[in-house]
């Protein structure tokens, strides 16, 4: 049987070593692909980082920095800048800059491990988005989206005609136009202009801080109904052009039918798989790790099969991925296993390609690029445009809808892959490729800095008139909001909502509280805010409500109608948090927001912790209301809650000013409560005691609660007269294990010499100069909780 032959060349290729011999052997270090291929990973990347770092103080996102990066790296401009100033062979390096760094040898490597980075990227992409949340996203992102699609799309396609006569095209119908490329190419460039991605503009959001804000949502909402709108446009531009081109239904109808083998295929198996997987998972556990490697090999198996149906091998990973439920575990394990590898190690090899492809020397007319650059401009103005006309329907703000319309406007990884893959169809000359290029960079970047600089979530809405308890009326319900990141202050909590909820009239319930249960958004794109409790007080979306919901749920209960319980879960990135505890704190208009603090004696330097304390300091500094930070110790039983049973005893300690007035002002309405046990002490320096100066409003607030528990046999007043800022410290450190709950204010009056001489010793200064001394481990064998007070300003 005769043997197949192979080729000498390539058997030699194969079994040359992999690595050079380097300098001292007199061998050039780049002569392999493998140390030429890992400069390019250096290049790449380093560049990509560098330029994050420069760019980010001035609110540019990832993807502006990655193809700048890689248009950068690519080029040797920088080399020839370095020339000028006279360093040494840097003019010899820029001449060979290029041939050198992508040389035949090594490009078809560049592009094999971009490709495959790209593919993983995708899949990610399809992983981190939920598709059911087109058909959940309500009228009006529906209607939004729809139009923000279709009507700069028909508006570009239209423009197109007196764009073709300004470019001097030859006719009607000409197949080639100079410094343009085929006129087909308008078809597919008002698509991809009109189109808003979702992954793209939850990236960008995510890089802003804005992707769990109002707008953020709505965006992500109606970029799902834009998306699938854009895809049924080119599922029917596929058929048509196939059927045209190749004179053949035949093959048009071959192409639908192996897109619709390749889909079914991933309906049938992929999301079965999936959740088979999630079933195996134990409850809180991490996905087995063969799970994840056959996952990652389907992926490719995927891109393979999908290009051999025509479907392309990017487009049918992320379709597989889309099927794979978001979130943990399945959703979480792939993005924290391949989204650090594709995005950090194989996307800036990606960029650098394209910056090598995207070469400024190739511009030959500038006046037809600049042309193609305002007809992209044209489509990006028209997107907003519509967004503001829709505000006249919905009655919105004209401010709120251009800033929505901007949002929609952000283009990115998707789009570069769209004008990538018309270049490949050598469909346009390279100058317009640039031009499509540098509009992504412009656009994103100039918008991303417009919506950083004229939208803020918190500030902008807050209502006019006051959100603090102090100017309540005594008889008005108390309502808070009540934020947690796990159930370590469930019990704590409890005890505080049970001593705000005092005795009203018949048929009044004392206390409404709105408790927000916060998750990481992890292996998802879209932030969401989900409420559990309808209008009529029916309980929905239960199965993603858990223990800690139990817990307020069935201290509602106990109440019997005392107190209503709306439980919500927010989903979104540790970084943003405090805006969905300040949103839903303005949209329900409470005077009283609750954040936990866990104590600097825990121990433990988990990754929850660090965010709840991380999560203080942005919640004081943009809440709409007063706040109260609850400072408590671990897990603990809590006390019985039945009314003849429960006991709790509270200190409060007041000096004066802002904070400790709204403390004292919630204390008041804490000691109607008949379980609640109450000593004020009132703290003021001997000389100021002595002098008797006029009634300041902090002795009229005192008076007037004195004078007002006077009949409480439950409450007792005292004043303490210290004679030096030691003083002071003794009576605080005396404090012992006999009271339930501290109260003080986070900022204390000037008079009260507290921040000027212990200011500086503070170790958390959000939790003020009392405050951290209470939470200090000077404390450490006493169980009681602190709430720090904030009034609102």
């Amino acid at each position: 049987m005769a043997q197949p032959m192979v080729n000498q060349t390539t058997l030699d290729q194969l079994s040359r070593p992999a690595f050079s011999y380097g300098f001292f052997y007199h061998e050039d270090p780049l002569r392999d692909t493998t140390s030429l291929l890992l400069l390019q990973f250096l290049i790449a990347v380093l560049t990509s980082r560098f330029l994050y770092f420069l760019l980010s103080p001035l609110n540019q996102p990832r993807i502006v920095c990655d193809i700048m990066g890689g248009m950068i790296g690519s080029s040797p401009k920088i080399l020839l800048l370095l020339s000028y100033l006279r360093i040494p062979a840097m003019s010899q390096m820029a001449d060979s800059y290029q041939t050198t760094l992508f040389r035949d040898d090594v490009i078809s490597y560049t592009r094999l491990l971009a490709a495959y980075g790209m593919t993983v990227k995708f899949f990610l992409i399809g992983v981190k988005i939920d598709p059911t949340l087109a058909w959940r996203s309500g009228k009006r992102a529906a209607i939004l989206g729809f139009c923000n699609m279709v009507i700069p799309f028909l508006f570009l396609l239209a423009l197109r005609y007196p764009y073709l006569r300004m470019a001097h095209a030859k006719g009607k119908h000409s197949t080639f136009i100079d410094g343009i490329g085929d006129p087909e190419i308008f078809l597919h460039v008002a698509a991809t202009v009109a189109a808003s991605s979702p992954p793209v503009i939850a990236d960008v959001l995510t890089d802003l801080r804005l992707l769990n804000t109002e707008l953020g949502r709505l965006a992500i909402s109606a970029s799902m109904v834009s998306e699938i709108t854009r895809w049924c446009i080119f599922a029917v531009y596929r058929v048509i052009s196939t059927a045209k081109k190749r004179h053949s239904y035949a093959k048009a109808i071959q192409q639908v039918v192996g897109t619709g083998v390749c889909m079914i295929s991933l309906l049938s198996l992929v999301r079965p798989w999936a959740q088979w997987i999630v079933r195996q998972t134990p409850k809180g556990g991490r996905v087995a790790e063969w799970h994840i490697l056959v996952m990652l090999l389907a992926v490719l198996a995927m891109g393979a099969l999908g290009d051999a149906l025509g479907l392309g091998f990017l487009d049918a990973p992320m379709v597989m991925g889309l099927l794979i439920p978001d979130g943990p575990p399945l959703g979480m394990a792939l993005v924290e296993q391949l989204e650090l590898f594709s995005t950090e190690l194989l996307l800036p090899l990606f960029f650098l390609a394209v910056g090598y492809i995207t070469n400024l020397d190739r511009i030959v007319n500038v006046h037809k690029m600049a042309l193609m650059l305002l007809y992209i401009l044209a489509g990006h103005v028209v997107k907003t445009l519509v967004s503001v006309g829709a505000s006249f329907y919905y009655k919105t703000s004209i401010h709120k809808a251009a800033i929505l319309g901007l949002m929609l406007n952000f283009k990115g990884l998707v789009e570069l892959m769209a004008y990538i893959d018309i270049k490949g169809d050598q469909k346009f000359a390279t100058q317009t490729f640039f031009a499509l290029v540098m509009s992504i960079v412009t656009a994103t970047g100039v918008i991303s800095w417009l919506v950083a600089a004229f939208y803020d979530p918190l500030n902008a809405r807050h209502a006019a008139g006051y959100r603090a308890l102090q100017h309540l009326n005594p008889e008005e319900k108390f309502s808070a909001v009540a934020t947690m990141l796990n159930e370590d202050a469930v019990p704590a909590m409890i005890d505080l909502f049970e001593v705000s909820s005092s005795e009203t009239s018949a048929g009044q319930r004392s206390a409404c509280i709105h408790v927000l249960h916060l998750t990481e958004m992890s292996g998802r794109a879209n932030s969401v805010l989900v409420q559990h409790k309808n209008r009529k007080g029916e309980l929905v979306n239960t199965n993603q409500m858990d223990r800690l919901h139990n817990a307020f749920l069935n201290h509602e209960k106990r109440k019997e109608g005392a107190v209503s319980v709306f439980p919500y879960t927010a989903v979104s990135p540790y970084a943003t948090m405090h805006q969905d505890i300040c949103s839903l704190a303005l949209e329900k208009g409470v005077p009283f927001i609750v954040v936990p603090f866990p104590r600097c004696d825990s121990g433990a330097n988990n990754e929850i912790e660090k965010a709840a304390r991380n999560i203080v300091p942005q919640v004081i500094s943009q809440a709409p209301c007063s706040v109260g930070i609850l400072i408590h110790h671990g897990l603990t039983s809590s006390r019985p809650l039945v009314s003849e049973q429960f006991r709790y005893s509270v200190k409060v300690l007041f000096w004066g000013g802002n904070d400790d007035r709204e403390a004292l002002t919630y204390a008041a309405r804490m000691a109607r409560h008949p379980g609640v046990f109450m000593l004020v002490t009132r703290f003021r320096l001997q000389e100021e005691a002595a002098e008797g100066k006029d009634l300041s409003w902090d002795d009229v607030i005192f008076k007037e609660f004195a004078r007002e528990t006077a009949g409480n046999e439950r409450v007792t007043v005292e004043e303490v007269a210290a004679k030096d800022i030691n003083d002071t410290v003794e009576v605080i450190k005396s404090i012992g294990s006999e009271c339930d709950l501290v109260m003080v204010g986070r900022v204390q009056c000037a008079e009260s010499m507290l921040e000027e001489t212990l200011g500086k010793w503070m170790e958390t200064p959000e939790l003020g100069v009392v405050g951290d001394m209470l939470a200090s481990n000077d404390f450490v064998n006493f169980s009681f909780s602190v709430l720090v007070v904030q009034q609102h300003a």
